[in-house]
């Protein structure tokens, strides 16, 4: 597994070590970004912690985010994965609420929210 390291995260919060994809590891090209040959990045933007699973195949991503704070956070989906901007994001699992401005998708987290999306490349 190629992993980059990623970005800093208290050790209480491991929150994309055990997610919580509500059956879609069932589907085998999501299974895929989390088998042991899929690339691990960290991401961290707009106090959002992310993390981007890819298989081996490149074939599709699965993104974790998730909102150490206490209280409402977004992060414009185009900023934190620009070589994915053209990219058509599908919810997962978790809890989250999107809008949609010029400059790309937002994605709306509450307060210690975490959610789970994927895209096909």
């Amino acid at each position: 597994m190629t992993v980059s390291p990623p970005a800093p995260t208290p050790a209480s919060a491991l929150w994309h070590r055990t997610p919580a994809l509500s059956g879609c590891l069932s589907d085998p090209r999501i299974a895929a970004a989390f088998d042991d040959t899929a690339t691990v990045r960290g991401l961290h933007a707009d106090g959002i912690e992310g993390v981007l699973h890819e298989p081996a195949d490149r074939s599709r991503v699965v993104l974790g985010l998730h909102n150490p704070s206490a209280t409402e956070a977004h992060v414009n989906l185009s900023t934190l994965l620009p070589e994915r901007a053209d990219c058509t994001w599908r919810f997962l699992s978790g809890s989250m609420r999107t809008s949609d401005a010029a400059d790309g998708m937002y994605v709306h987290l509450d307060g210690a929210g975490t959610a789970w999306l994927t895209a096909a490349s």
